[in-house]
């Protein structure tokens, strides 16, 4: 008998919001502010089964692993909106897994496993159709994460990022490593 490895997302009460299948995604909407002022942050946890009752979102080596209920408590707390993912979101090929809306743009983070750099990061006008422009493109995955919160931070502060100055780190700390 086969098991169902359908992830069902509940409330406290054990009513259910909604299922995903085993490796299906979900986007967590956190609310306007909660980090930053003026600022919306986004992100899309991929969601493995590890019995009727837990749930592994983005787990690592070390996994993180939640109760169902736990884990829409714990987003509840702090006002995030929970929702399956129907159609992941692909910009120049690139798997979006992280959204920062500030004023009228938007800041993605993706990843294309196939791409020679497969982390890239993106800054798009909301008002020009969500038309993604601006890439900048990794070997790996925390320099990208860097890339794209910096490019957000400076546009929530004013302050001017050059993310050149970040390639010529990465390339320093490759020579050193040799």
């Amino acid at each position: 008998m086969s098991e169902n490895r359908e992830i069902r997302f509940v409330d406290p009460q054990s009513d259910e919001l909604f299922t995903i299948p085993d490796g299906g995604r979900i986007i967590v909407t956190r609310p306007m502010g909660e980090m930053y002022p003026g600022v919306q942050e986004q992100w899309v946890g991929e969601c493995r089964f590890m019995d009727s009752c837990h749930v592994s979102v983005n787990g690592s080596v070390n996994g993180s692993c939640y109760h169902i209920d736990q884990f829409y408590d714990i987003q509840k707390r702090i006002g995030a909106k929970i929702e399956p993912e129907t159609e992941p979101e692909v910009v120049s090929g690139y798997r979006v897994t992280a959204r920062t809306f500030v004023g009228d743009k938007v800041f993605k983070l993706g990843h294309n496993p196939n791409a020679p750099e497969p982390y890239g990061t993106w800054m798009c006008f909301k008002s020009e159709n969500d038309r993604n422009s601006f890439g900048h493109y990794w070997s790996d995955k925390s320099t990208a994460r860097t890339d794209f919160f910096l490019r957000a931070d400076a546009e929530r502060t004013g302050r001017a990022y050059d993310h050149t100055a970040l390639i010529k780190e990465n390339k320093s700390r490759d020579d050193g490593a040799r």
